[in-house]
């Protein structure tokens, strides 16, 4: 039997003020990582908010292992992590964040939670009050993966992290999709980054989709994403 999709978008419609996402059918299949792309006010957070069910569809549907995020928030989210570079956070000392928040998921991985501490450079002994922004963004790292996630998704990532942190980032999400029942959608300015991992590329523009497939195939060989990008007038 073919494995379903993570992820399946149809006749998406996400008004904000003037702008309107509309997306005619996007997929996630499993053991991917896929980038999403776009200027500014494209519609990427948009997008990546709907998945956990953030925000509502005002049309068409949006299914996170089957079910509808916006209906069964709790379902979908046992099983996806996600990361915004804004995203709210206790102000307590790491170690009594992590230990709240791992009450929530039962599959919440302790010797994962220590590995990662270890690699982005935290000391769970601080309080989120006292991070800077680079290790504001690692904690929140931290948080989405903790509970090994079917599906990760990341709104900007790598805001605030200097060279060391975007390597450690990049690392951690390739061993992420090293599970091939694992995914993971990213959004990033990181153009270089995003070229180097993604298995495929879904790029928009003004809220619609400008290009949808696999990476290797929309950039081709001898071009950067950041030059196609610029032919696609997508930046």
């Amino acid at each position: 039997m073919a494995q379903q999709d993570l992820v399946v978008v149809e006749n998406l419609r996400r008004a904000r003020g003037k702008f309107t996402l509309e997306i005619p059918r996007w997929t996630v299949p499993a053991g991917v990582v896929v980038g999403v792309v776009g200027p500014n006010g494209a519609g990427k957070t948009t997008l990546l908010r709907l998945l956990p069910g953030l925000d509502k569809p005002e049309g068409g549907s949006v299914r996170v292992f089957g079910e509808d995020p916006w209906k069964a928030p709790e379902k979908v989210r046992l099983e996806l992590g996600f990361m915004a570079d804004d995203q709210a956070l206790f102000n307590l000392r790491i170690h009594k964040l992590l230990w709240v928040l791992s009450g929530y998921y039962p599959s919440w991985d302790a010797a994962l939670v220590d590995q990662l501490l270890e690699r982005f450079q935290l000391d769970p002994s601080r309080k989120v009050s006292q991070l800077s922004k680079g290790e504001a963004v690692r904690i929140r790292l931290v948080v989405a993966m903790a509970h090994r996630p079917r599906l990760l998704v990341l709104d900007e990532p790598a805001a605030g992290l200097d060279l060391a942190g975007r390597r450690a980032l990049l690392q951690t999400v390739l061993e992420v999709v090293g599970d091939e029942r694992c995914s993971v959608i990213i959004s990033s300015h990181q153009l270089t980054d995003l070229e180097r991992i993604t298995d495929r590329l879904l790029v928009v523009h003004g809220g619609r989709v400008l290009h949808e497939g696999a990476t290797d195939e929309l950039v081709p060989e001898g071009q950067t994403l950041e030059e196609a990008m610029v032919g696609w007038s997508a930046l």
